[in-house]
């Protein structure tokens, strides 16, 4: 097997071509020599044209025989004959542009050539005759190369999958240093979000918070507790759409309160007046409503509900429970307040937004690091399948087998 470094490989394989086909290089090199020999010729003929003009045709023929001529040089000027890279693709460009330097001449030609036609016969069937060789030569060497430069043909395609694997190699490279940057810039978000969490426990091991989180944490089973004896809320959302309806008529009732009290009742009675008298008296009306069996509600759920109110009354612990609610409300006030003053607040909520901040960073770190290892993985596979193709292909050309070397700059 030989082996043999990808940045190397079109040169050796280059090689191995000239060396396997160099028949039939060497016919096509001379087939070439042959175009350019005509090429030459029909340059100097046109020189010929403005020699054998001057002083023989008037000032407008000869105008155009200067046109007829520089154009004609022009699109010979413009082909690329080729000299030491000839491929089947260049010999195909090379016909393309023969093919379009007769019709610029056929072009010119049927326009200039009348005006001096008679006085330079003997130019002109130069010019045919030349034209003619390069149309043979042309027309040899087309035949030639559909049928005696098939497999070279073959052969050299291969060469236009190099460019691929480059591209792959490049990609494989580029991905591989995105892979390093996110993880290493993954390491660091994580460090940073380690070391934000620590600050943010420091702060919130203040005996400040501790406090707030007991006062809040009392409160918010108080808040449970009162919210439990308020089973007759459901009574009461119905009592208020018949008294919304104007199907009921109650003396005294105070519609704005029973609102309130629907949306937050523990607010609601932290607004009230001492005693809680519009709560109170709203409870009567209910429990009369309830007795009377206004509002329609099964036997046992009617019961229930005037059970519950009955109890508010016997137990006459709500006031208390309200009382309680404003101390902790109070309470709590004033330790956010010392928080405030001694800035913690600030810094807890400032270190809290950059936790936040970091968090979606590493999220999206945790998703391109993701994407980029596809990539990766896909170019890897990529090269390995494109690699194995042109490997096996260049094997069954030169009946040897080939190893093609990738080497990565990590």
């Amino acid at each position: 097997m030989t082996e043999i470094l990808l940045e190397e490989f079109e040169d050796f394989y280059k090689d191995k071509l000239d060396s396997q086909f160099y028949k039939v290089k060497k016919a096509v090199k001379k087939q070439i020599s042959e175009i350019r020999e005509n090429l030459l010729e029909i340059k100097v003929c046109t020189d010929h044209f403005i020699e054998a003009g001057e002083g023989k045709i008037e000032e407008k023929a000869l105008k155009s025989l200067h046109f007829f001529s520089d154009r004609i040089k022009k699109e010979i000027d413009d082909i690329e004959v080729p000299e030491d890279e000839i491929t089947y693709d260049v010999m195909h460009d090379l016909l393309n542009s023969i093919k379009k330097l007769f019709t610029t001449i056929n072009d010119i030609a049927k326009k200039s050539v009348p005006k001096f036609q008679r006085e330079l016969q003997g130019e002109i069937k130069e010019l045919s005759y030349i034209t003619r060789k390069l149309g043979n030569n042309q027309k040899e060497m087309d035949e030639f190369l559909r049928k005696k430069y098939t497999e070279l043909k073959d052969a050299e395609y291969l060469l236009k999958k190099l460019p691929k694997i480059f591209s792959l190699k490049d990609n494989i490279e580029h991905a591989k240093a995105d892979l390093e940057n996110f993880e290493k810039e993954l390491e660091e978000r994580k460090q940073e979000q380690e070391d934000l969490t620590k600050a943010l426990t420091t702060i919130e091991k203040n005996e400040l918070f501790k406090e707030l989180d007991k006062r809040e944490n009392d409160l918010a089973q108080l808040r449970m507790k009162i919210n439990n004896q308020f089973g007759f809320k459901k009574a009461l959302k119905k009592l208020k759409f018949e008294l919304e309806k104007d199907t009921m008529h109650i003396p005294n009732i105070n519609i704005y309160f029973l609102k309130d009290f629907l949306k937050n009742p523990i607010n609601a009675l932290v607004k009230e007046s001492r005693d809680l008298p519009k709560f109170l008296a709203l409870l009567i009306q209910l429990r009369h409503v309830l007795e009377e069996n206004k509002l329609n509600l099964k036997t046992d759920v009617r019961d229930k509900t005037v059970n519950q109110i009955n109890a508010i009354f016997d137990e006459k612990s709500i006031q208390e429970d309200i009382d309680e609610i404003k101390e902790s409300y109070s309470t709590i006030d004033e330790i956010k307040n010392k928080i405030e003053q001694e800035g913690l607040a600030v810094q807890r909520e400032d270190v809290k937004n950059k936790i936040a901040t970091n968090t979606v960073r590493l999220e999206h770190l945790e998703h391109d690091l993701d994407r980029k290892n596809k990539d990766y993985l896909r170019y890897l596979s990529s090269l390995k399948t494109e690699r194995e193709e042109i490997q096996n292909s260049i094997t069954q050309v030169l009946n040897q087998e080939i190893k093609i070397n990738i080497t990565f700059n990590f």
